[in-house]
């Protein structure tokens, strides 16, 4: 691939420090980088390819750059991506704020890599849950269609950033350790509230799961039902998912749609639980069953790290697409 010269805004959250590890671990040729964050973590240094690069306090937008990922809040990504794409930089953005934008691509590579031709300077990254329930739910629509999916997620505390997983471990060791991330205490326990709630009882994340689902694989008739839940997982997020094909389809047929896809691993005697997934690239799909009375419906068990392919590995990827 090219070699772009390339910024991270927001180096030193945990997704921008992910977003640096697949870059090294996967020797994307780079040009140039350079990191950026907030006023308050500028100044540091972290290792990268064997030398030290400072963080820049991002006051402006940085002069001769090809392409920037944004690991930033909504708030910060609504007032700086526009501004570096006014400059000619090709941004990829992780948060939710321009995703479901006509003229922005949501982009998981293996599924709607030709979507990037029609970019206008902005690429979204998808939420965690979503990208890790996509890989199977891509293989199944394509082979079968699909009319209706039913998901519960169990999505770890790493999802809501730094602070959440200092949380949790706060209070493994404190009992009375009081909750400020969460709206009540997440060790040994579990949240069913990832956003605000609508007035129907419906959580941001929830909303995002089903459109972002939509968008990704170009079918807007498909209806979601998602319940989004906090776990006491450090790194890993998890789904249970019940899917209503279009058509019956015997369960070899089914088992055989969600093999060959890239980075998409079926395990049919075998599940993965989220400790043993934490730091793997791979989704991984296990526990697939038919209801015996009703074979348009099937289930199945979903795994992946939220930090990489739910979002750093993913984000990598597309800037490997557009300098392929």
């Amino acid at each position: 691939m090219n070699a772009p010269r390339l910024t991270i805004i927001g180096a030193t959250g945990i997704v921008g420090r992910t977003t640096l590890e697949v870059l090294e671990e996967w020797k994307t040729p780079l040009t140039d980088l350079r990191l950026f964050s907030s006023a308050g973590s500028s100044g540091q240094a972290i290792n990268f390819r064997g030398q030290k690069l400072f963080v820049e306090e991002l006051i402006s937008v940085p002069k001769n750059i090809d392409a920037a990922i944004f690991a930033t809040s909504s708030t910060l990504s609504e007032q700086w991506v526009p501004k570096f794409q006014e400059s000619g930089i090709i941004v990829i953005d992780h948060s939710s704020k321009f995703r479901m934008r006509d003229d922005v691509p949501l982009v998981i590579p293996e599924i709607n890599a030709e979507t990037l031709k029609s970019h206008v300077g902005l690429i979204a990254n998808p939420n965690c849950s979503a990208s890790v329930m996509l890989l199977p739910l891509f293989g199944l629509n394509r082979a079968f269609g699909i009319k209706q999916i039913i998901t519960s997620t169990f999505q770890s505390v790493s999802g809501a950033g730094r602070a959440a997983i200092d949380e949790l471990d706060s209070q493994v060791i404190d009992d009375n350790a009081k909750p400020t991330v969460f709206p009540a205490p997440i060790a040994m326990n579990v949240i069913p509230q990832i956003g605000s709630f609508d007035e129907s009882g419906v959580s941001g994340e929830e909303e995002k799961i089903g459109d972002e689902i939509r968008k990704i694989l170009s079918a807007p008739d498909i209806h979601i039902l998602a319940t989004a839940v906090r776990v006491p997982v450090r790194v890993g997020h998890a789904a249970s998912v019940t899917v209503q094909l279009s058509c019956t389809a015997v369960l070899h047929d089914i088992q055989d749609s969600l093999t060959g896809i890239p980075g998409l691993v079926f395990e049919k005697n075998a599940y993965r639980t989220p400790i043993e997934i934490a730091g793997k690239q791979e989704v991984f799909v296990s526990r697939v069953r038919q209801d015996r009375s009703r074979p348009e419906w099937i289930q199945f068990w979903v795994v992946g790290d939220n930090l990489r392919k739910g979002a750093a590995s993913n984000a990598v990827q597309i800037l490997q697409e557009l300098y392929s």
